[in-house]
Formats: C-alpha cells, sequence, structure tokens
C-alpha cells in the first residue's frame, strides 16, 4: 500500500470514528446550567437602599434596579429584581453529573487506528495522525452545531453589556464540558495521551475559538455605570473560566489570555470614570427627593463592588498607587459629595435646607453603606473622622441660623428686669413659631440623625428660655405667662421640649 492510499484509508477511518454521545454531552450541559440556577450557589442580591419616599427606587427613575426598603430600616420590599444574583457558582461547584461522554468501545477504536498507522507510517506516524486530525477539523465541529448540543457561542452577534447573563452562563457551561471531555479522554484510558490530546486540539477547534472570542468580548466591552452588576459578574465569570480555558489545548490561547486580563482592568478603569460622571451630570437635575437618585446610585453601586471585593482588589484594580481600586472608589465619593454640595447651593438658598438635605443624604450613604467601606478604603478611619467632623458642623450650623430669631428676643439684658420678660417671651413665641411651622414639612428620615438636630436645639435655646421663664416666676409675672400660655401665645418649657421633640417628622 502507497502513502497515498494509507494516508487516504487513515482518513476514512478517523471520519468513522464516533467518539461522543450527543445525549451524555447534552445532559452535562443541562446539569451544569442547573448548577447556576439553584441554591446554595446562586447567591441572592441584597442591596437594599432607600425608603419609600425617594423616587430613586421607583421603577421609572431607578438607577440600580435593586429591591427598596419601605421603611428606611433596611427590610426589602419583594419586586422583580429582589432575586438578582450577585455572583456565579465557581467551576468547583458546578456538578455536570455522572455523565459518561464517550461512547462504550469508541475510544478502543480511536486507540486502535493509532496502533494500525503506528504500524504502517513508522517513526513518522504522531506527525501523520496530527495532519489527518486536522484535516477532518471543520467536519468533526459540526457535532457542535447539532440542535441538541448547546454549545454553540454567538458572542460577535449581541452587545455582552445588554446580554450578560446569557453570555457568561454559556461561557462557564461550554468550558466545564469541553474540560470534562478532554478530561475523560484522556483519563478513561492513557495509552496515546499526547496524541489524544492533538485529537481534541482540532475536534474541539471551533469551540474553543469561540470560547475565546466571547472571552474578548466581554473583557473589552463598554459598561455604563448603570451597569456595574453585571460587569463585574462578567469579570467574575472570566476570572473562573480562563485557567481552564488555558488547560485546553489551543494555539491562540496564550497571548489572548493575558490580554483578556488587561482588558477586564481596563475596563473597569473606565468604568469607574463613567460613574464619576454620571454622578456629576445627575448631580445637576432638580430633584424633590429627600435623598437624592445619586445617593442611592452610589449606595448600591458601593454594595455591588463589596459583594466583589476580592475580584476588584486583587484583579481588576491591585496595588496602592492611582490606578487602584482604593483610590478609584475614593475619587468616586469624593466626586458625589462635591456634587451634593453643588446641588445644595443652587437648589436650596436657604441655609437650613441647605443643611438638611446634606445631612440628611450624607448620614443615609454611611448608614447603609457602614461596615463596607473600611474594607474598601484603607484610609477609610480618616475618611469617617472627617465625615463626623462635618456632620456636627453642619447641624450646628443648621441650629444656630434656625434658633438664632428666636433666641436673640431672649436678650441677656433682659433677665434682670422682670419689666422686660414679657415682650421677651413674646417675642420668641412668635420667632419661634414663624421660623419652626414652615420645617414641619420637613423630613429626617433617620431617628438617631433626627434625634441629634432636636438634641441641638433644645441645647441651644432651652437654657436661656427656662431662665427667661424662672425671672418671670421670681418677678411675680409667672401666672399669668401660664395663662397667656393657656391661650397659646407663650410656651412652657415642657410645651417647648415637647414641640421640639416633634420636629422633623414630615407631617
Amino acid at each position: 500500500m502507497n502513502q497515498a492510499v494509507a494516508m487516504q484509508h487513515l482518513a476514512e477511518q478517523i471520519c468513522r470514528v464516533t467518539l461522543w454521545d450527543r445525549g451524555e454531552v447534552s445532559a452535562a450541559a443541562k446539569n451544569l446550567l442547573r448548577s447556576i440556577q439553584q441554591p446554595p450557589y446562586s447567591i441572592q442580591a441584597d442591596t437594599v437602599c432607600c425608603y419609600s419616599l425617594s423616587r430613586c427606587h421607583s421603577g421609572s427613575s431607578s438607577h440600580d434596579g435593586y429591591a427598596s426598603s419601605s421603611d428606611g430600616g433596611g427590610t426589602p420590599t419583594p419586586t422583580s429584581s429582589n432575586g438578582r444574583q450577585l455572583h456565579y457558582p465557581s467551576h468547583a461547584h458546578m456538578d455536570p453529573g455522572p455523565v459518561r461522554l464517550i461512547l462504550p468501545g469508541s475510544l478502543a477504536q480511536l486507540e486502535d487506528i493509532i496502533c494500525n498507522c503506528q504500524v504502517v507510517f513508522g517513526p513518522d506516524y504522531k506527525q501523520v495522525l496530527l495532519q489527518a486530525f486536522s484535516a477532518n477539523s471543520h467536519a468533526w465541529s459540526r457535532f457542535f452545531c447539532e440542535p441538541d448540543i448547546p454549545l454553540v457561542l454567538r458572542g460577535r452577534t449581541v452587545d455582552p453589556s445588554e446580554h450578560t447573563e446569557e453570555l457568561t452562563t454559556m461561557l462557564k457551561i461550554n468550558t466545564q464540558v469541553l474540560c470534562l471531555m478532554k478530561h475523560q479522554l484522556c483519563e478513561q484510558s492513557r495509552s496515546f495521551e499526547e496524541l489524544k490530546i492533538g485529537y481534541f486540539a482540532q475536534f474541539a477547534k471551533c469551540p474553543i475559538k469561540e470560547l475565546l472570542e466571547i472571552a474578548v468580548c466581554l473583557s473589552e466591552a463598554v459598561w455604563p455605570p448603570t451597569r456595574i452588576p453585571p460587569m463585574l459578574l462578567a469579570c467574575e465569570a472570566l476570572k473562573d473560566v480562563l485557567p481552564l480555558i488555558e488547560k485546553l489545548p489551543s494555539s491562540e490561547s496564550g497571548d489572548c489570555l493575558s490580554n483578556i486580563l488587561h482588558n477586564m482592568r481596563e475596563a473597569f478603569r473606565r468604568l469607574m470614570d463613567h460613574t464619576k460622571h454620571h454622578i456629576e451630570s445627575n448631580m445637576k437635575t432638580h430633584q424633590d427627593d429627600i435623598i437624592h437618585p445619586m445617593t442611592c446610585f452610589l449606595i448600591c453601586s458601593v454594595r455591588s463592588l463589596r459583594s466583589h471585593r476580592n475580584l476588584v482588589q486583587s484583579t481588576l484594580a491591585p496595588g496602592d498607587d492611582s490606578n487602584s481600586f482604593g483610590h478609584l472608589l475614593h475619587d468616586v465619593i469624593t466626586c458625589w459629595k462635591s456634587g451634593l454640595t453643588e446641588y445644595a447651593n443652587i437648589y436650596h438658598a436657604d441655609v437650613q435646607q441647605r443643611c438638611i438635605f446634606l445631612l440628611n443624604n450624607r448620614d443615609h450613604f454611611n448608614r447603609k453603606t457602614d461596615g463596607l467601606l473600611n474594607e474598601l478604603l484603607s484610609d477609610w478611619q480618616i475618611v469617617e473622622q472627617y465625615d463626623n467632623e462635618f456632620k456636627l458642623l453642619l447641624i450646628k450650623r443648621y441650629t444656630d441660623e434656625a434658633c438664632a430669631p428666636a433666641k436673640s428676643c431672649l436678650n441677656r439684658s433682659c433677665w434682670w428686669w422682670w419689666g422686660s420678660q414679657r415682650p421677651s417671651l413674646d417675642a420668641f413665641t412668635s420667632k419661634f413659631n414663624e421660623t419652626f411651622d414652615s420645617q414641619r414639612t420637613w423630613k429626617v428620615p433617620d431617628v438617631a440623625l433626627r434625634q441629634d438636630l432636636r438634641d441641638s436645639i433644645e441645647e441651644c435655646i432651652l437654657s436661656d428660655y427656662t431662665r427667661c421663664l424662672e425671672n418671670c416666676s421670681s418677678s411675680g409675672l409667672f401666672c399669668s405667662c401660664l395663662q397667656i400660655d393657656s391661650a397659646g401665645e407663650i410656651y412652657t418649657t415642657e410645651n417647648l421640649q415637647t414641640t421640639v421633640q416633634s420636629l422633623f417628622e414630615g407631617c
């Protein structure tokens, strides 16, 4: 038999080999999909942010798509998006089931072909076989196009930022199936392992190439800031499958894998930069909400980033330089704080209202991210100290501005002259009511902040007011003061306290 005839005969033999069980391959893919969709590995979203008074969590204006709280206390209101996954299971937790992907007897058939080739072609039999495998690569790829084999990727025809779940799920399942096929091919019989890997490299050439194309496509995607969770899901999936893809036989994976990692880091830096621009532009839009929608957006973003802390700190933005995750996140938060102040200066000309707006938003952010930022920012203690000092300054400024008109009526020179007590009390009552009647609709949702403001008002005015009343008592005017109070004109100390303690309920 001459060599040309022998080569043709070898090619015909290879074409007749049916190695894989379609039903078992399909079952493995379905089992892997089930692993992704079922608990405990499909961790559910826990990104409760805002209370119902803020429009930012409504369906028409949500920037995050996560569930919201109805009371500000942290209890999620069930919504269609409350089950969004924050993580996919790693390949170690994906179970393909007890499948046998290789048809009985077919592996022995392949090994017989290799043995015969060794006899016919002598020392060059490996090179001859690898050439024959390569010649059949295109024909073998049809196996992956059958309707019962869910291993067809079409990443080049869709926008990865809009089809993240579909692409990442297929990427993880397909990688797992191909790795399992390679493993069973080599482990079932250790004979001719090098040639079996060469066979598999040609058999799975097309799907491996498509896996790499999808991985590159996901890594190069431009993600808008409203798509932070899908972007992190995609990067997490890429990080999980890249070591597996690296083990698959492919001549194209070398530089491609390092480029994918570089692309992921560049994409993350762009995303953080786009997030700053998103906050800046949307901060300029007038809102009637107590909590600005961008505050809620930032809270949900921080929670998403925290849930992928290891990914962002070790893979997407490692190190301590200006491109590290801590620096990038700090810049975003600083941008939001500056935007809040600018917004307050534009839309809240009244100093008191401006202080309440800033207090509500900054305190809401700090409360909802409590315990998260200390793990994300290396200098969080310094930031936290500054925030606490700024909060006290805002409370003091609000208190001084709100109480100054009424407090000025309690003239110190009048404390010692009984004849001036009554005009001082009348003027105080008039100014106090004028100021705080106009603020009865103002709401401070956080109980602790609300109490801090009330206590600050009491501390500012109560001692001077009480001293005035005591002077009235010592001068014989106390009874007339009480009679006037019953007509609703001035306060007793107790009634003044009760009034102050009812402020900021939004009634």
